[in-house]
């Protein structure tokens, strides 16, 4: 969906076959930067009337074993993380206790600890959270994740004829060639990655592409 420049021809040895010279200034003024959302859903489990498993902040609430080596302080008081939040997967986004149905010597009910992580690797912010109480009262949240996502080496891209290729190196500007106007692409292809991909109308959209920024049409 971005219009870039492009230029066709080999230059050094990080193009090579499929791989493709990105220009970092390019990058860094926004090209392909685009954000990512996962969402996590979650709920009580109410088991024959009996409470199981239900969602609270296991910090306030206490009498709970074996908590999780993991960062509680950006939950709220019902034990859900607090919107616009940045997160890790250190960080708990979802505070989940399990009765077990066991008391200790004072008589208090045993509940261990069963929270919720982010997936590992993965980090952002919390974009928007949504929680309400089903029909049987239990309460469910759904919580959504957003990462912007910049290019970096070893991303994938593809055009629209299927031309796939990944990111070699990202250079400054004044490393990449330009034209006798000064124009400088925002990413080299190598030419051997058409007849190795056979897509032979990659050209053909290239060529179309620059005859319509020259004569102005859409």
């Amino acid at each position: 969906g971005i219009n870039e420049i492009v230029a066709i021809g080999c230059y050094s040895g990080y193009n090579q076959e499929d791989s493709i010279i990105f220009n970092e200034d390019s990058v860094k003024r926004g090209l392909f930067r685009t954000a990512k959302f996962r969402s996590y859903a979650f709920r009580d489990e109410i088991e024959s009337n009996n409470i199981s498993q239900v969602i609270e902040n296991q910090i306030k609430s206490g009498n709970v074993n074996d908590l999780k080596s993991g960062n509680y302080s950006k939950l709220d008081a019902n034990g859900i993380v607090i919107e616009g939040k940045k997160v890790n997967e250190n960080d708990i986004i979802i505070g989940k206790v399990v009765y077990t149905g066991e008391k200790d010597s004072s008589g208090n009910i045993i509940k261990k600890d069963n929270s919720e992580f982010i997936r590992r690797a993965e980090s952002g912010f919390v974009d928007k959270i949504y929680s309400n109480l089903g029909n049987n009262d239990q309460r469910y949240c759904k919580v959504r994740i957003r990462k912007d996502k910049i290019p970096e080496i070893g991303d994938k891209f593809a055009s629209r004829h299927g031309q796939k290729g990944t990111i070699g190196i990202l250079l400054p500007s004044r490393d990449l060639p330009r034209t006798k106007e000064g124009i400088v692409p925002d990413m080299i292809v190598n030419t051997h990655a058409f007849p190795k991909r056979m897509t032979v109308a990659q050209f053909l959209e290239v060529i179309l592409g620059k005859s319509c920024c020259m004569s102005g049409h859409l």
